[in-house]
């Protein structure tokens, strides 16, 4: 199943992956076209969709530019100006929402200022309200205030992404660190919760909220990060063996309702994405992330989407139909196997031997990336490649081996 759309509507994006949850090019009545920047990669989705990719040169040396630089170059200006389309890109921001004001632009993102609210660990302790007992047990406290006793825990500021931000305190002497540096900025301190943790994309809606496919988050494996909360990638595959019971997908699917329900009532439409972690003690799952914008693992789960339940829409054609707010069917495309990883810019150079990844059919995608914890390279097959919790399989382990 594809959406078909009655007015053209442009995805401009950082990283052109990020766009391709739905095929470039007619759809219905109206066109779908994707600005992004030239690399590599860019080359060859345009190659394929000559008339709906257009790639933004930038001067030899210089960084791929972010949505907003793209977005005010002139000529990224009057190709909206010239399709009248709907505008879209991967996450709002307040200078993209005012951009986009003075030029008129429909952008069809939630606002800024509530994925802001949504996101950040203290504000979303009051947006939460009785929802917050979704997540394990916590503390709202000045990091001078934080005492350590003998019980491992993770410290948290107010902005914290892909595991940056986060602290897991093991000892006085690393907490005394943090409280000499920031004594009184304000921040969470949560029990340590040791077990696995899922990605769930969702879809918020006029109607309701649809709700994607588990995947299991793969999270701070060497060489592909050297942070230790840093998410490298995602497996459909595990959740849908024996890995969990159907318990445990009831239990996350329960909280994804009270997540989607508040999200909804808050204005929220379209796609956000939750993270939970199983206590391998308790077997209790706990709410650890609500990422409110389009989760990384979106473009991926709809490609699988597509091939393994083509008769569905994907998570992402159903992001679409709820930015345009469009009725439409309340499941998306099942998702039973698949996986995909990142190799992360680390403080240690690797070489990545990215022919013998390509001869055992995996899909290899190059970024232009030099910032630490940047991705680097995202690698992606139709097979699953995590034996367990934290345990790569064959597949995953002849990754790594590619990694020296």
């Amino acid at each position: 199943m594809s959406i078909t759309l009655k007015k053209p509507l442009i995805y401009v994006t950082r990283d052109i992956e990020r766009a391709l949850g739905m095929e470039p090019g007619r759809h219905g009545a109206a066109d779908y076209i994707i600005v992004s920047n030239d690399t590599p990669y860019g080359r060859a989705v345009r190659e394929k969709n000559p008339d709906h990719v257009v790639l933004i040169d930038r001067p030899a040396g210089t960084d791929v530019l972010d949505t907003f630089d793209l977005l005010s170059l002139p000529e990224v200006q009057r190709t909206i100006d010239k399709h009248d389309s709907d505008l879209i890109v991967f996450q709002n921001t307040p200078r993209i929402e005012r951009l986009a004001n003075d030029m008129h632009w429909n952008l069809l993102n939630p606002r800024a200022e509530l994925s802001r609210q949504i996101e950040e660990k203290l504000s979303q302790l009051d947006w939460l309200g009785v929802d917050a007992a979704l997540l394990p047990p916590h503390r709202r406290m000045l990091v001078k205030d934080v005492c350590f006793e003998e019980n491992k825990f993770v410290l948290q500021f107010n902005h914290s992404h892909t595991g940056e931000g986060t602290y897991v305190i093991e000892s006085k002497d690393a907490l005394d660190m943090l409280a000499a540096k920031f004594p009184d900025r304000e921040c969470r301190v949560v029990d340590f919760i040791t077990g696995p943790a899922f990605t769930l994309n969702l879809v918020a809606g006029t109607l309701g909220t649809i709700h994607g496919s588990i995947s299991y988050q793969i999270t701070g494996i060497a060489p592909f990060t050297d942070i230790l909360f840093s998410t490298v990638g995602n497996d459909w595959a595990l959740p849908y063996s024996t890995f969990l019971s159907d318990k445990d997908r009831s239990q996350i699917s329960a909280i994804a309702k009270k997540i989607g329900r508040r999200m909804r009532l808050a204005g929220w439409r379209g796609l956000f994405g939750i993270d939970v972690i199983k206590d391998e003690i308790s077997g209790k799952i706990y709410l650890i992330e609500i990422n409110a914008r389009q989760p990384a693992s979106t473009t991926y789960e709809s490609i699988l989407g597509r091939t393994q339940d083509p008769k569905r829409l994907t998570i992402f054609e159903a992001h679409v139909a709820a930015l345009l707010k469009r009725v439409f069917p309340v499941l998306s495309a099942r998702v039973r196997t698949g996986s995909q990883i990142v190799k992360r810019v680390t403080n240690k150079t690797y070489s990545i031997n990215v022919p013998a990844l390509r001869a055992k059919n995996l899909f290899v995608m190059e970024y232009q990336n030099e910032t630490h914890n940047k991705e680097l390279y995202r690698i992606q097959s139709d097979a699953g490649i995590m034996e367990s919790h934290g345990r790569l399989n064959d597949l995953g382990n002849f990754i790594s081996s590619c990694i020296q």
